[in-house]
């Protein structure tokens, strides 16, 4: 036995742990999440299974939706976690016919209190992006739509080195959408930034707390190659164990 043990540690350089000790895996009762993607400019495909790679490494369980009228006080009752990977658009009249801004008042609401009672929510992209001017939505974000060019290569810029959400991140290249989102925070709150080849710069990513809950948002996401690359996905788990306090 004792030969076979250092036979192991020559070959892998030391003995396999007996089992995985990470805090996520010691309990059945994980915190859970509800993800709201998908838009007409988004396909939920592409966005489901790349936010699925980070929540199931993090043993969250996520229910994903893409119908906004889901989304209500009701269906954030029993979870502790909100995602947003859409704009604030639909086209019920078609896409020949003006938008109409889906969110109501009553939704705008319902994710205020669910922050201020303390839970954690993660914008991704384009959630930023023409929901009701003036309302609680923009009031907890912290930041507006502010357009974007077509799809090139920037770079993503790490601003704070010593938030967790940026631990073991990198500054990275990507091909994306490179949203110039109006920021309306102080640089105290703001982690990334990204940077296009013409020199283009805008705010990428930034924390907040709101009552007793946090709220983050990273604005890559537009391509699957943004968003399964392997530093936004480190940003995407570090967020979802700050927004949860690491439960």
């Amino acid at each position: 036995m004792k030969t076979r043990l250092l036979l192991l540690t020559c070959l892998f350089g030391a003995a396999i742990p007996a089992q995985n000790t990470s805090a996520v895996y010691m309990s059945a009762k994980r915190p859970k999440a509800l993800a709201l993607i998908g838009d007409r400019y988004h396909s939920p495909v592409y966005i489901r299974d790349n936010l699925a790679t980070a929540f199931v490494r993090e043993n969250i369980p996520v229910t994903f939706i893409e119908n906004v009228e889901a989304l209500n006080a009701e269906s954030l009752r029993d979870v502790q976690l909100l995602v947003i990977l859409r704009d604030g658009m639909n086209w019920p009249n078609g896409y020949d016919k003006e938008h109409v801004k889906w969110m109501t008042g009553a939704q705008q609401q319902a994710i205020w209190d669910f922050v201020a009672g303390g839970g954690g929510f993660l914008a991704l992209h384009n959630s930023q992006g023409l929901y009701p001017p003036g309302g609680l939505y923009y009031k907890l974000f912290g930041g507006d739509y502010g357009g974007h060019p077509k799809p090139y290569v920037f770079t993503v810029r790490v601003e704070n080195k010593n938030h967790p959400i940026t631990a073991g991140v990198d500054d990275f290249e990507i091909f994306d959408e490179q949203h110039t989102v109006k920021y309306y925070l102080d640089d105290a709150h703001l982690l990334l930034r990204t940077i296009a080849r013409d020199n283009l710069s805008a705010a990428g990513g930034w924390w907040k707390e709101e009552g007793k809950g946090r709220f983050v948002y990273l604005s890559p996401g537009h391509t699957p190659e943004a968003l399964g690359h392997p530093m936004m996905q480190r940003l995407i788990r570090n967020s979802l164990n700050w927004l949860l306090k690491a439960q």
